[in-house]
């Protein structure tokens, strides 16, 4: 260290007296990375930078003559700033664009604004001083989605980066997967400068997904500043990482977790085996499709990743409707493509249209009677198994039919102030269904179709509905003509309802006489662990050639996974999208729709309130203490504010505009800063 300055080589000797943001930037350049010209200003000499003129201009002048750049870049590199769990993003000033006779200016703002925020206490704080580079274009990337999906997501603008990560305009956006194949649109200066390859060298390298500030000039690209994303944990990025492995051998693939993978979200072995036996060829879906003339092919479309379920969702669509596909939309949703498939697929639609829903109550009669059937306890597995898939039968052809009466309703609901959900909540003006009474199975452990659930049975046995008003008020104020159109679909759908939750008692019965059954085998097999059974192969239990040790291996694999929690879609295609609201920080939140003045001037503490904002910037975090969400005009996944409202779990949507949205200020609002949503309550 020469006259208090620290040069790019000494960095790493003064490790504890400078900040994460200048140890970053000194290891990305040993890395072999683009990195603008800069020193660095320890901690130990904030203080006196701060109070002692003639000091500091003698140093920014022995600054000058080393970088000896046009312009300068005066940043913050406290202490606090950049860590693992906390990124203080946008907390302290940044000077930019600054000659040389402008330096003493631009370090005093940004020493004294540090000076105040750490209530005097300097010895936090260290400074880079840095070229400047007038960029043609400025970004931020983070490597992984800071919400904590797998993409990365790109900002930029023809600017500079000051104006995108202060939240002053609204970025453009690209996100990408890393093992993306198909073709994707991408801006030609990302090409020409092989950006995202850069991206993913600095995360491999650092070892941990990056939050990247960078910019590129006369072709040059070059990183500003680099810091991990303080929003994803290590256990999230091995997670990540393990989906990017188990998608790298698949061009294009489309999974998603559906209702299907409700009843059995993370099946043992065994439990997966009865879920594809249900959907296997002569199962009972497939006798159920035959029974309406409907021909219905096992694609093999359950998936598991990790140890949670997975619908493929291009195969599935294509075991009752082979021409179709969602591949070749950016969008994923189902499109006529196979024209050599054409026929069996018309056939099935017309089929499928031909359904009639009008045999509930003889589907009841069935459902309770086979409910309140009493089995024998020591009935063999291999009865069980089929007694279940017998049953499963019912099962399904309730589930086909419900969906196809509610789908019904919907269509007709669709012009009315009020969906199904809600007269779900109180159907007691449509429906009487204490004729659809069931004797409740005793000793029943489990919820679902999981064979390792053994939860307390949770039976609703409500057949009245809640009281709730605006049904009533919405049923009160339709026509008498209306009302003769919706009253036999609604009742119908109603009923369908209730038989389906019969219909999971019925599942959750045989689910426990087949789990004793595996039991009892387990003991005669003398497990050690009889819940070990579990985990065996549905063949080697009907063909009595289990092994423990076998059922262990499967056991250990199920379990390596347990800290996993997938997100609901993986796929290798980016669904293209064209929000004009969207997300930056997930969650609920509801209160009060307010300007920050009016925020400012409230004073009750038991009040919730929503920011409106046209800035996302940063100083916002002042609010925090007041506040249980932000909406603003302008502002990107990527700014600052973003960043630290995700830490802090705020909720937090972009792209509002008071003028255009029908809102106003005092409205009592919900917003839902993962799904970019925001309603009136």
């Amino acid at each position: 260290m020469k006259n208090n300055i620290i040069q790019i080589g000494e960095i790493e000797q003064y490790g504890n007296i400078l900040g994460n943001k200048t140890l970053n930037l000194n290891k990305t350049v040993k890395l072999g990375f683009n990195v603008p010209k800069f020193i660095a200003l320890s901690s130990d000499i904030s203080k006196k930078l701060f109070c002692d003129e003639v000091f500091r201009k003698d140093l920014l002048a022995e600054v000058v003559n080393i970088l000896g750049a046009k312009k300068y870049a005066v940043r913050s590199s406290a202490l606090i700033e950049d860590g693992d769990n906390q990124s203080f993003a946008g907390q302290f000033l940044t000077q930019i664009n600054l000659g040389a006779d402008e330096l003493d200016f631009g370090i005093l703002k940004v020493l004294e604004q540090a000076n105040d925020y750490l209530n005097g206490d300097l010895q936090k704080f260290s400074i880079i001083i840095q070229e400047y580079i007038e960029a043609d274009i400025s970004g931020v990337v983070f490597t992984r989605n800071p919400n904590g999906d797998r993409e990365m997501v790109i900002e930029y603008g023809f600017c500079e980066g000051e104006k995108i990560v202060s939240g002053i305009i609204k970025p453009e956006k690209i996100s990408v997967y890393w093992n993306n194949k198909s073709a994707v649109k991408l801006p030609k200066f990302i090409i020409a400068n092989k950006v995202i390859e850069k991206f993913k060298e600095l995360e491999q390298r650092n070892k941990f997904p990056q939050d990247i500030e960078w910019c590129i000039k006369d072709n040059n690209f070059y990183v500003l500043q680099t810091r991990p994303i303080t929003t994803i944990s290590m256990a999230q990025y091995e997670q990540i990482r393990y989906i990017e492995d188990f998608l790298s051998n698949n061009s294009e693939v489309y999974y998603e977790k559906t209702d299907i993978c409700e009843i059995s979200p993370r099946p043992s072995r065994i439990a997966y085996d009865l879920l594809k036996s249900i959907y296997s060829e002569n199962g009972p879906v497939c006798n159920v499709y035959k029974k309406y003339g409907v021909r219905y092919e096992d694609t093999s479309f359950l998936k598991i990743i990790g140890n949670e379920l997975f619908v493929d969702k291009e195969k599935e669509i294509q075991g009752l409707l082979p021409s179709y596909s969602y591949m070749f939309s950016n969008e994923l949703v189902p499109r006529f493509y196979f024209f050599s498939k054409i026929i069996p697929t018309i056939k099935n639609f017309i089929a499928l249209n031909k359904i009639k829903t009008k045999k509930y109550n003889s589907l009841f009669d069935n459902l309770k009677i086979k409910i309140e059937r009493e089995e024998k306890s020591d009935i063999d597995f291999e009865k069980v198994f089929e007694n279940f898939l017998s049953d499963y039968e019912l099962i399904f052809e309730i589930n086909l039919l419900s969906g196809l009466a509610i789908k019904k309703v919907n269509l007709l609901l669709k012009n009315e102030q009020i969906d199904f959900a809600e007269i779900l909540t109180d159907f007691s003006c449509f429906a009487d269904l204490k004729e659809y009474h069931v004797k409740c199975p005793k000793d029943l452990t489990g919820n679902s179709l999981d064979i390792l659930d053994e939860s307390v049975f949770l039976a609703n046995e409500e057949l009245n509905g809640m009281s709730n008003e605006r049904v009533l008020k919405w049923w009160n104020g339709v026509s008498d003509l209306r009302k003769k159109m919706l009253q036999g679909p609604i009742i119908e759908a109603i009923t369908y309802n209730r038989l389906r939750e019969l219909g999971r008692w019925l599942t959750v019965k045989n689910i426990n006489y087949l789990r004793n059954s595996l039991y009892e085998l387990a003991k005669r097999e003398g497990f050690n662990d009889i819940r070990n059974i579990f985990f065996a192969n549905l063949d080697d239990v009907l063909n009595k050639k289990i092994k423990e040790s076998f059922c262990e291996k499967n056991k250990e694999l199920y379990c390596r996974y347990n800290n996993f929690s997938l997100p609901s879609i993986l796929s290798s295609v980016m669904i293209s999208s064209k929000f004009e609201i969207f997300g930056v920080s997930g969650g609920l939140a509801s209160g009060i729709l307010l300007s920050r003045d009016e925020i400012e001037a409230r004073r009750d503490k038991n009040e919730k309130y929503i920011l409106f904002t046209e800035v996302l910037s940063p100083d916002l975090i002042k609010y925090f203490g007041k506040i249980s969400g932000i909406v603003s005009n302008n502002g990107g996944l990527l700014s600052h504010l973003a960043i630290l409202a995700r830490e802090n779990k705020i909720p937090v949507i972009v792209g509002l505009s008071m003028k255009n949205s029908g809102f106003v200020f005092g409205d009592n609002v919900q917003i839902d800063g993962t799904n970019g949503k925001i309603i009136k309550i």
